[in-house]
């Protein structure tokens, strides 16, 4: 009996318990749902009511957030590219917002006056903070004391690099780039193909896989020489796998969080170190080609290995993270921008032919190259790779408040310290602004390709259209603006170039089938930023042109 009255009360404690917690539960439940409720509801009207009032030297207003504190750092560190693709959705009409990663806040901004004023102001905004504390530190691994050197108050070592890029890839020096990158593309390319006899078509199941090989492969051994690229077979793959980690080595994600990424970087780094020492060996001992060196690499890395050898704080360490910079700048945008270039070519006929006829039109026999510089300046290709860059770039463009208090119009101010981000995907897709600016420009929607975008119709007697991006400096944003336009354009037009060269000059390629091609483009407004690849492979045919 007393058993069993016993089992019975630890029966009924045990349910009360039970009960008891699950009451609580719930409760915990209701009442962080009602937290996060209450918190978007607030941020909400606070967005609008700052969007929408007349006020003046007001800062711009943060978008709706559901979770205090935190803000939007949940969204920013689960799935940052699409996050933020669905801000500019929703929120993309012209007023520039905040995100706010727990403290951390990044303005945008995309009315082109906004944007323009932002790229042409540089004595109020720096491009530079960014760089040496995201890309030189978290990205590429630069030492503190590097980027403490780079931050000290008169040093202008940013300058004087740009200039060095500059010198390297306009005139005599581009000229010199595209017959080295034209030379180790197509000697690539044939290594690639000779198995296939005579003129036989050789299929090439994968053409985005097939350009990003090659025309990495073929950029690289120009700036860093054959010897580091031929004794490293793993390079091209830990370059990409650096690329596609980006946003969480900006966001400062952990080894064991990422361990292949930080391992394929540790690879690069250790190469890259290897090459700072025997350059130094070879430039020391003047046994270097000066124009191009299979061990020390092109003219342009062996003067940046020399200049920043000189520069205080610049250990191997150091060199090897600059150098990784420059290859990371010279590819991750470049390839898949070329592989669009030629995927929008071959998917029209008319077009092929086209670009076709000009190649061979600027093909030089004694020589066995192509006049790029010409070809460059044909409007219909100029305006083929803007269209490219336009609608395929995910780049951000950011730049850091230096003044104490900046207004971006008569409305909005900002404050110094704060970042700004320019999404050139998003600008060129900005309607409202294009019509403003070109209405022409939206004989065909902003989110298609159309080639001949920016072509307007000439001022002579025979009207002969003519390519020009006048008027669109805040709405066409793929190479920055202002005093830090990206200063290795020139070149990265003329890679996309080489490539149609190799591949419709030297060689015939064909799309396999086009309809199927067409459905591997990817929503183009479904990530914010990063590398735009084809849903799909894309398979092509390619065989040696008949001389």
């Amino acid at each position: 009996m007393d058993s069993s009255n016993s089992t019975a009360a630890h029966g009924g404690s045990s349910l009360a318990l039970a009960t008891l917690q699950t009451s609580l539960l719930v409760r915990a439940f209701f009442t962080i749902l009602a937290i996060c409720v209450c918190t978007r509801v607030i941020s909400s009207y606070r967005y609008r009511s700052i969007k929408y009032s007349q006020g003046r030297n007001v800062a711009p207003p943060t978008i709706p957030y559901w979770i205090p504190g935190l803000r939007h750092a949940l969204s920013l560190a689960l799935d940052n590219k699409h996050f933020m693709a669905r801000c500019f959705t929703k929120y993309g009409d012209g007023t520039p917002f905040f995100l706010d990663g727990a403290g951390e806040k990044m303005l945008f901004v995309r009315d082109p006056e906004h944007v323009k004023t932002v790229l042409m102001s540089a004595q109020h905004f720096d491009p530079n903070p960014f760089v040496h504390d995201k890309i030189l530190g978290a990205l590429m691994g630069s030492p503190q004391k590097t980027i403490d050197y780079y931050n000290s108050p008169g040093v202008n070592t940013d300058y004087i690099q740009i200039t060095h890029i500059r010198q390297h890839t306009t005139g005599s020096g581009l000229s010199l780039l595209d017959k080295q990158m034209f030379d180790f593309m197509k000697q690539s390319v044939q290594q690639a193909l000779e198995a296939t006899p005579g003129n036989e078509w050789k299929h090439v199941p994968d053409l985005f896989d097939f350009i990003t090989c090659h025309v990495t492969h073929a950029i690289l051994v120009s700036i860093l020489g054959s010897s580091l690229v031929e004794g490293y077979p793993q390079l091209v793959d830990d370059l990409w796998k650096l690329i596609e980690a980006t946003p969480e080595f900006f966001m400062g994600l952990p080894r064991f969080a990422m361990p292949k990424s930080y391992a394929a970087r540790d690879r690069l780094l250790d190469k890259l170190r290897e090459y700072s020492s025997k350059s130094e060996e070879v430039r020391k001992s003047n046994q270097a080609d000066t124009r191009w060196d299979p061990v020390a690499g092109s003219g342009l890395l062996q003067e940046r290995e020399k200049m920043y050898s000189e520069l205080p704080d610049h250990d191997v360490q150091a060199r090897a993270s600059q150098t990784l910079g420059l290859m990371y700048g010279a590819t991750s945008l470049v390839v898949p921008i070329t592989f669009w270039y030629l995927f929008e070519i071959l998917r029209d006929p008319k077009m092929h032919a086209y670009v076709s006829s000009e190649i061979q039109a600027h093909a030089t026999p004694e020589s066995g190259t192509y006049n790029l510089m010409q070809l460059a300046t044909r409007p219909l290709i100029q305006s083929l790779h803007a269209e490219t860059t336009r609608l395929y770039s995910s780049n951000l463009a950011v730049r850091q408040v230096t003044s104490p208090v900046f207004n971006l119009d008569d409305k909005y101010t900002v404050t110094k310290g704060t970042d700004i981000f320019i999404s050139n995907k998003f600008n060129g897709q900005f309607s409202a602004a294009w019509t403003e600016a070109r209405p022409n420009a939206l004989e065909r929607p902003l989110d298609v390709f159309w080639a001949e975008r920016f072509l307007v119709e000439g001022k002579g007697r025979d009207k002969k259209e003519t390519f020009s991006d006048a008027g669109l400096s805040g709405n066409w944003t793929s190479y920055g603006g202002g005093e830090h336009k990206c200063p290795g354009r020139h070149f990265a037009r003329h890679i996309g170039l080489t490539t149609l060269a190799i591949l419709m000059g030297e060689y015939e390629i064909e799309m396999v089938d086009k309809e199927a091609a067409s459905k591997t483009v990817p929503p183009i407004n479904k990530a914010a930023w990063g590398t735009m690849k084809p849903t799909g492979k894309v398979g092509v045919r390619i065989r040696k042109r008949k001389a």
